[in-house]
């Protein structure tokens, strides 16, 4: 199965500039980022809050420019595209953002806010777009009499499939979803897994999708990157895969189950997340790592092979 997006080495810095009473920091937001994602695939990118997941998804889009690294999209160099040429491409590549209360323009009516990427990429639809409007509204299980409704008209659930149908206006190949179901209702977010799905299915998309949820991205995703403090930690290429680095494990064990006979021990992380300013040398995990040693304070891990997955911990379990 051939790659639709290649990443390999990705990296972003921040700077903030000194001052008569601070020294000037540099912020290690995303920190050599390596993964291919095939076509027809879902790849999920789970952590904490603050770990680098949605500027690794504004990265691959290049609304940001990353410090250093490669992408490469469908075989072409993201890095070596101009503006323009950027824009022409991110027809094929879209994004459904976290928020869907500020994603859409409260001054635009839905019609028009499905018919911005036209609008952006110069493209007039047949019969000024109603029929177009249409469609996409159907796809997304919307009643088309809602295209002359504001947002503020209608429920966050129908304000993400808003944000869902304007993301498949121009029929892109690859839908970066950035906690697409956070804010939303747990029933709510089930609908919009099982819309997800069935778009892929009928459309043959590909998925990078974005989570702090982890139990959420092994149901959905076809293989998990667990980043901490910007970094991956580990890679797991099926979600039945066990877990042998001590951060996933945890957050494993931090999901909800459903079940009131289950009973396990939780034993929450001690410590505080360090800063992403100026990372000290040696893994970002060990001040809060129950299988620390002398080693992972002085070596940063790199991803390696075990137990038939790779995992960026000297003493994975």
């Amino acid at each position: 199965m051939s790659n639709l997006l290649e990443v390999s080495n990705l990296s972003k810095t921040f700077s903030s500039s000194g001052g008569p009473f601070r020294r000037a920091r540099t912020m290690h937001a995303v920190n050599d980022v390596s993964f291919d994602l095939p076509k027809g695939r879902v790849v999920g990118v789970v952590g904490e809050s603050g770990c680098g997941k949605s500027t690794l998804a504004r990265l691959i889009l290049r609304l940001i420019e990353p410090t250093k690294g490669t992408l490469r999209f469908d075989g072409e160099d993201l890095r070596a595209k101009t503006s323009a040429q950027m824009r022409d491409l991110r027809a094929h590549m879209q994004m459904v953002f976290q928020d869907p209360y500020s994603a859409i323009d409260p001054r635009y009516t839905i019609e028009r806010a499905v018919l911005e990427p036209f609008i952006v990429q110069g493209v007039k639809p047949s019969g000024g777009g109603a029929a177009q409007v249409e469609d996409l509204l159907n796809m997304v299980g919307l009643n088309p009499g809602l295209a002359d409704r504001f947002p503020h008209q209608i429920s966050g659930g129908q304000k993400q499939r808003v944000g869902i149908a304007r993301a498949l206006a121009l029929r892109p190949s690859l839908l970066v979803l950035d906690e697409p179901t956070a804010s939303l209702d747990v029933s709510v977010q089930a609908q919009i897994i099982g819309l997800l799905e069935q778009l892929r299915d009928e459309l043959g998309l590909t998925y990078l999708f974005i989570s702090h949820d982890l139990s959420l991205v092994q149901y959905f995703c076809d293989e998990i990157l667990v980043m901490y403090l910007g970094r991956v930690v580990e890679v797991l290429p099926d979600t039945n895969r066990q877990a042998c680095h001590p951060y996933t494990i945890t957050l494993m064990n931090s999901t909800f189950v459903p079940d009131p006979k289950q009973r396990r021990v939780i034993r929450p992380l001690e410590g505080e997340v360090p800063s992403p300013f100026d990372l000290k040398p040696g893994c970002a995990f060990a001040d809060r790592c129950p299988q620390v040693n002398e080693i992972c304070r002085t070596e940063t891990p790199e991803l390696s092979k075990h137990s038939g997955h790779l995992v960026a911990c000297h003493n994975p379990i």
